[in-house]
């Protein structure tokens, strides 16, 4: 497999080291931080990594979402609302991310869609595969929702994590599709002193995902986004 993403997961480029990392007594793995305070590197509740909820509520784009944009590779898209979220250039790096946002409130609100032919069988099993890679990249990682979802009538597999990378603190919303050839993911980063609030505004962009013919061409205008943290490496 080339490339697993979750939209979110490109290495941010910043010139610090990354933080120490050490093992307990009992011989669990923590990251010393800079402010002198430790995490342990992975949070997330067993029950939480291994399962996946339903949530039973329908989920539906907003009425404000009206431009659709389309995937170039699959059975994919979303709306959004041009009036909260402009287009910038995608991280050049990346040859997955098909267009990235920046939201027009609060400029460290981020958010990209990517997509990838894949013959992926299950949503389970892109968790499955996608988790390990961010966490690989982490120096601290939690995840603190899984479940899937119905949104505007498909089924999607929704994540919600927090990580730091090289001393910052990210939360993460996504949404994530299977098609016939392959998946999409749509997903919202920001600073954790500013995912509060900014979390119905994250909410509803992920809740544009939607089936839709894919598209002939794709073009990204704008300036580049700065890159979320964490770079994917390729699966062996």
């Amino acid at each position: 497999m080339r490339k697993i993403i979750l939209s979110a997961c490109i290495l941010f480029s910043l010139s610090v080291q990354s933080q120490i990392k050490a093992l307990t007594e009992d011989g669990k793995e923590v990251v010393l931080l800079d402010n002198k305070t430790w995490k342990f590197v992975n949070e997330s509740d067993e029950k939480i990594l291994e399962t996946i909820t339903t949530n039973e509520e329908l989920f539906e784009k907003t009425k404000e979402s009206t431009f659709l944009v389309k995937s170039k590779n699959v059975d994919g898209g979303f709306y959004y609302d041009p009036k909260k979220w402009k287009v910038v250039k995608a991280p050049e790096n990346s040859t997955f991310v098909e267009y990235a946002f920046n939201n027009t409130s609060n400029s460290t609100v981020y958010a990209l869609f990517g997509s990838e032919i894949m013959p992926i069988q299950t949503l389970k099993n892109l968790k499955d595969i996608l988790l390990p890679i961010i966490q690989r990249n982490s120096d601290y990682f939690k995840l603190k929702k899984s479940e899937y979802r119905t949104v505007n009538g498909i089924k999607v597999l929704h994540l919600e994590y927090s990580a730091n990378v090289k001393g910052l603190d990210f939360e993460y919303i996504a949404n994530l599709y299977l098609t016939s050839g392959g998946y999409c993911s749509i997903s919202t980063h920001t600073y954790a002193n500013q995912f509060d609030a900014n979390k119905n505004e994250m909410e509803n962009f992920v809740n544009g995902i939607v089936k839709s013919e894919k598209a002939k061409t794709a073009t990204v205008e704008g300036k580049e986004v700065p890159p979320p943290p964490m770079a994917p490496q390729k699966a062996k």
